[in-house]
């Protein structure tokens, strides 16, 4: 059946659900307050558009609860929802984290390359990745069109784009941080947020969209780098190239402050010394008509 441009698939088939009844979630307000302080506009979104197309998750046989699997495509939930993949993609991935659904990748659309057929492995240190990868992951033609019936992702999503060499090569996280796990943990919340707005306004640029972003720093390049690795280095180095624009910016509104308060001493003493000389002209003329 087709509702909302989603495709549900049941796991039963009887007479009694030949006429569907409409249903309805009823939302308490403890479960709104709560939701409210620990999601995202973005993950509350997604999370009540799943829960009102299928608000108890199962139905009733005769004798037993019945469970299923509904599908969604990332795209038209994002279209509807007006959020991009990205969002919807790491909504869904979030709230398969704390458990509000159970999610899965059922497809992805892949396009392999006769040059590129070459079987290559995904090596494991983050929390993004969780299986090796049967299959090339940073091919540059790979292309995600994911329809979740609610699991986590299995492999992150290669993109590849070479990026130009950096201008300052001192610029390196510290040699203990293996991986991004471990590196998204030493930013803070404000650092991390301006970090991965630094990465999607980056990655907009690519051929080929990222949709899951984190999954993607998480692998490596083709040079075998930790993409967040390199990424945090052009993010560092953008911070230092801006800390010196600004520093720039405030040097020479200094200059132009200082500029004005010069000029205006200088009008200050040229009007001074006019009136001295106009007092002077004056009296010098009253001295010799009164000789």
């Amino acid at each position: 059946m087709i509702k909302n441009n989603c495709y549900v698939k049941h796991e039963y088939d009887s007479i009694e659900h030949k006429q569907k009844i409409p249903l309805f979630y009823r939302l308490t307000n403890g479960e709104w307050v709560e939701t409210v302080k620990n999601l995202t506009g973005a993950e509350i979104k997604v999370l009540y558009y799943l829960r009102s197309l299928d608000p108890f998750g199962d139905r009733r046989s005769r004798h037993r609860k019945v469970y299923r699997h509904l599908e969604y495509s990332i795209t038209e939930m994002a279209q509807e929802l007006n959020i991009s993949k990205g969002a919807a993609s790491k909504a869904v991935k979030k709230l398969d984290q704390i458990s509000l659904i159970d999610a899965q990748i059922l497809k992805v659309k892949i396009k392999i390359t006769t040059d590129q057929y070459k079987e290559t492995e995904f090596p494991i240190g983050n929390n993004v990745s969780y299986k090796q990868s049967e299959f090339p992951i940073n091919n540059p033609n790979f292309v995600e069109e994911t329809e979740v019936s609610y699991r986590k992702p299995q492999f992150p999503i290669g993109n590849e784009r070479q990026l130009k060499p950096l201008p300052d090569g001192g610029l390196r996280t510290p040699q203990t941080i293996k991986t991004y796990s471990d590196f998204i943990k030493t930013l803070s919340e404000e650092e991390r947020a301006k970090f991965l707005n630094f990465c999607e306004e980056k990655t907009k640029n690519l051929s080929q969209e990222v949709i899951d972003l984190e999954a993607w720093l998480a692998s490596k390049t083709k040079t075998g780098e930790n993409r967040w690795e390199v990424h945090y280095r052009f993010y560092q180095a953008s911070l230092k190239t801006r800390n010196q624009e600004e520093q720039q910016r405030i040097q020479a509104r200094e200059q132009v402050e200082k500029w004005k308060r010069e000029l205006e001493e200088q009008t200050v003493a040229a009007i001074s010394t006019c009136k001295e000389s106009l007092i002077q002209e004056k009296a010098y003329h009253q001295n010799n008509g009164s000789s």
